[in-house]
């Protein structure tokens, strides 16, 4: 049940690294890596989770994580199934942002890039017209080699630095947490959450997971992210669900319980807290003509 720590492959001549693969379906595991990424989803849909966020994603996803963040894109359901043609592609860029640090941090022209790699500490998605931009960049990267390729990987980055289409996804309170002791107690519970939403997940089930009591486990829990474990779950769980209000044929009590909710007047409840609409008006809102 542990975050898995991943030893990336690299190369001996650099200290930037790609990664171009089409696969069937993406099922890396929830991980982290002392490298910073930047990740471009060209092909697939599913469900990215970085820190305590999840959100769906599309083909155009951009994310820059941080060194150390718990992070996974999986891939819809649909993407298991084997079928002709539907496949998975993805680019990455791993580096080590010392490279950045020392004497070359200090340089005024520096300012924008720091910041943003603080921030990384967060992860972060890129939408608008930025994804576009991104896109061209991170595929012209590829193909360049020596210090072309670290004056790329600055071009980016100052570029990444400017925009304003960005967020943040992480919480401020999650980075607390990441940098607690007792961080793997923590995260075997999130990652259960993460893993079995769908299911009906019990308080007794997650604290004996983390060798708690029931009681211990809510105040601990509460301590460390200012909510109750059941608030964090039906964020998940809502998450996914609005994924399938827009892009499955489900009907509002179909996309209930394939969200792990046990009735739906509970999931009308939880999605209006959530979100501050009811799904029906989440619908509407999503369907009008831009």
């Amino acid at each position: 049940m542990d975050v898995l720590y991943e030893q990336l492959a690299k190369e001996t001549d650099c200290c930037i690294n790609f990664l171009e693969v089409e696969v069937p379906c993406l099922l890396t595991p929830w991980h982290f890596h002392p490298e910073t990424e930047i990740i471009y989803i060209e092909k697939s849909t599913g469900s990215r989770f970085v820190g305590d966020h999840s959100e769906s994603f599309g083909p155009g996803d951009i994310g820059l994580i941080g060194p150390n963040l718990p992070h996974v894109w999986k891939s819809d359901p649909v993407y298991r199934e084997n079928i002709p043609g539907l496949t998975a592609r993805v680019l990455v860029i791993h580096f080590d942002d010392e490279i950045f640090k020392n004497s070359l941090a200090i340089l005024p022209e520096m300012q924008g890039i720091n910041q943003l790699l603080y921030d990384s500490q967060f992860g972060m998605k890129f939408f608008g017209a930025a994804q576009a931009h991104i896109e061209i960049q991170m595929k012209a990267i590829i193909r360049t080699s020596g210090i072309e390729k670290l004056l790329r990987l600055i071009d980016i980055l100052d570029f990444m630095s400017k925009t304003k289409d960005k967020q943040l996804l992480a919480s401020k309170g999650y980075s607390k947490i990441r940098k607690s002791v007792d961080f793997d107690r923590f995260d075997k519970a999130y990652r259960y959450m993460i893993d079995n939403f769908q299911e009906n997940i019990t308080l007794e089930k997650v604290s004996d997971i983390v060798g708690m009591t029931p009681t211990s486990f809510c105040r601990y829990f509460k301590k460390h992210t200012n909510k109750s474990f059941l608030t964090v779950l039906n964020e998940i769980r809502v998450g996914h669900s609005c994924k399938l209000l827009i892009e499955s044929n489900l009907n509002i009590s179909g996309v209930c319980y394939e969200s792990g909710f046990n009735n739906v007047s509970n999931f009308n409840e939880q999605f209006k807290k959530i979100k501050g609409i009811s799904p029906s008006q989440y619908i509407k809102n999503r369907k009008k003509p831009d």
